[in-house]
């Protein structure tokens, strides 16, 4: 075996960055091809959710609790796709720069988070520079990535944070370390459930059970085949501080998941020749079908890799990189696979798992073979790795292996690259600003895009300080939600354009008027006049219970957000603050306290540790010598 001089490691890595970095750049360089265009499909409602945290912060200095453009208003920071871009290494882009340049920075970002991720990662099972570089090849921007990032699932870009998740997981429990493997460290399992909570921030409603799901198999796994207890109780620290540091918004969310469950089935299969195809055809776009699969469009299918990698990945089920660990990788990745066959039995993984909590609320169970593929693939890299170790020229088979993974690289990306030229080719009309807030049963035909898309624009109506009731993309209130009467549980509001339409505020009683005289997201005044005392006073918002009037909570009147008048004239202030949103503030402040605690006491018994394994000062164990001792009760003392 001969080794690899530092400095011909250093110049394998530069290239391996360059390889990673070129196919990064050339799959997402068409978003920038125009930035005066909006995105279609889903993007609209990503772009929309991320607009009101522009809009609150910049326009009205308030937080974006509340979401009352769209729908008949929402709790936007409860809802678990809401606010994605406030606790976020974006949220800089979206206030400084234009909205549709910071949407194709935050996409570019999450690629190179996540390509940092997957190197790490992959560097906990081989040393080899190229057999790392591949793993970054086949798992960060491939043909399921611009698919879904093309298709506005931005949600999807934050399997970013799983490599984190998984480093950091496997630093803590510190089972099957290689030679040159730093030590488990405290901070280890503080900051794999950091990355899980920015999981919750982001909105990752995929990517976040996804990776909780292995995990937990992962380290419940390795606990039985090394006969530890390390992965469960690491496992365990991960989970407290993920619960600590995503409170804030985890507990709304929950909070509002628990008044509305977003329970759905999930009957989609996938077949051998389905999987093969979307795994190699270059026929990968948005309007492709090249097999045939039940359900949904291709850029829920697709996932191109070519035919090399492939074979290396069946190669890599029958060979490992020589431990216990590697192998324990490959099973839960073959295990997420079979999830990701979907309800191909009634017996199935999936059909069995989509029973349980949170998962009976997912369906397109083909997302799995997305981190299928990097737990796969980290096992064949171990074996690669293993193989340039073995080798008497290591370092000519680093360079040729490198080379290989370059072809890989162009050859994924020049597919990859193809579905992100559909993007971007919406067009907005001309838009100016009301000064007061109105809202509309339907979205206006001026408010609709210049080429209208499949599903309704949220964007120009919020761009217009204008509210739709008739709405796409909120669970629960859009108009796939409609029963068979045409209305929608728990929507109260009414837009112009309905016959029950009386304003944005009003009096059910007919006695007396009300108008809004200052409006923001989370906070409305209403003026009253000539209303009799005791009357009911209706906010034209969907209810939530989180509402309050003047202090006092609100009430709903029809699903509207309603309160009593003590007074038939004057001034009733709405508010809107998430009633769980202290609790996730206090629990978020005991996390960082008892962390902050228990490094102390750490570094403190390391302290006593030292001292006492410390030799002692020489001058000292003389003066307790045997002759020191004898000469110190000699007579003439």
């Amino acid at each position: 075996m001969v080794s690899i001089s530092p400095r011909w490691r250093t110049a394998l890595t530069v290239a391996a960055a360059a390889i990673v970095l070129n196919m990064i750049g050339a799959v997402v360089a068409p978003f920038f091809f125009d930035l005066t265009r909006w995105g279609f499909h889903d993007w609209d409602t990503s772009t929309a959710a991320r607009l009101l945290t522009v809009r609150s912060l910049k326009d009205f200095a308030q937080f974006p609790f509340w979401n009352p453009y769209a729908c008949g208003g929402y709790p936007a920071w409860s809802y678990v796709e809401g606010g994605t871009n406030v606790v976020s290494p974006f949220l800089p882009f979206y206030l400084a720069l234009p909205l549709p340049l910071a949407l194709r920075l935050e996409v570019v970002g999450s690629a190179i988070v996540s390509a940092i991720g997957t190197w790490l990662l992959a560097g906990r099972f081989t040393k080899s520079i190229a057999a790392r570089t591949l793993v970054c090849v086949l798992f960060v921007v491939n043909g399921r990535w611009a698919l879904q990032a093309g298709s506005g699932h931005l949600w999807h870009c934050y399997y970013a944070y799983m490599p984190w998740v998984l480093y950091f997981f496997e630093r803590a429990h510190g089972l099957g370390r290689r030679p040159g493997d730093p030590p488990p460290r405290f901070r280890d399992p503080i900051l794999a459930g950091l990355f899980l909570a920015l999981m919750v921030y982001a909105g990752a409603i995929y990517p976040l059970p996804h990776t909780i799901f292995v995990v937990a198999v992962y380290g419940t796994l390795l606990a039985i085949a090394y006969r530890s207890l390390r992965p469960i109780t690491q496992g365990i620290a991960i989970a407290a501080t993920f619960v600590g540091f995503a409170a804030p918004k985890l507990l709304p969310v929950l909070d509002a998941f628990s008044k509305s469950p977003r329970l759905t089935d999930s009957p989609e299969t996938l077949d051998l020749t389905g999987f093969v195809t979307l795994l190699t055809s270059y026929d990968q776009h948005f309007g492709s079908r090249p097999a045939s699969v039940s359900h949904w469009g291709w850029h829920e299918w697709g996932m191109y890799i070519g035919w090399i990698p492939l074979l290396l990945l069946i190669a890599g089920l029958f060979f490992h990189g020589g431990q216990k660990r590697d192998r324990i990788v490959k099973a839960v990745g073959l295990v997420l696979l079979v999830l990701g066959f979907g309800s191909f039995h009634r017996y199935a993984p999936w059909t069995l798992l989509h029973e349980l909590p949170i998962f009976s609320s997912q369906h397109v169970p083909s997302r799995w073979l997305y981190p299928a593929l990097l737990l796969l693939a980290l096992p064949l890299a171990a074996w690669l790795g293993r193989l340039v170790e073995r080798s008497r020229r290591a370092p000519l088979v680093e360079i040729a292996l490198l080379a290989g993974v370059l072809f890989v690289s162009l050859d994924i990306a020049g597919v990859a690259r193809v579905p992100m030229r559909q993007v971007f080719q919406l067009q907005l009309r001309p838009v100016s600003e009301q000064a007061e807030f109105r809202q509309y049963a339907k979205v206006p035909a001026s408010l609709h895009y210049v080429v209208p898309d499949w599903s309704l624009p949220a964007v120009p109506a919020m761009l217009s300080n204008v509210g739709v009731i008739e709405c796409y993309g909120v669970a629960g209130l859009a108009i796939y939600w409609q029963r068979p009467d045409g209305t929608i549980a728990g929507q109260g509001a009414r837009g112009i354009g309905h016959p029950n339409y009386r304003g944005e505020a009003y009096l059910p009683s007919g006695v007396g008027k009300a108008k809004v005289v200052s409006f923001s997201p989370n906070r409305i005044e209403v003026q009253v006049e000539g209303a009799q005392p005791g009357d009911v006073l209706v906010l034209n918002q969907n209810f939530d219970p989180s509402w309050r009037a003047n202090g006092e909570p609100a009430f709903p009147h029809k699903d509207a957000v309603a309160t009593k008048l003590s007074s038939g004239d004057g001034i009733v202030t709405f508010r809107y603050w998430p009633r769980r949103q202290w609790a996730g503030l206090g629990l978020f402040a005991f996390t960082l306290a008892a962390i902050a605690f228990a490094w102390k006491r750490k570094k403190a018994e390391s302290s006593r540790a030292s001292a006492l394994s410390a030799p002692a000062d020489p001058r000292r164990r003389s003066a307790y010598s045997p002759a020191a001792r004898r000469a110190s009760s000699s007579p003439g003392e």
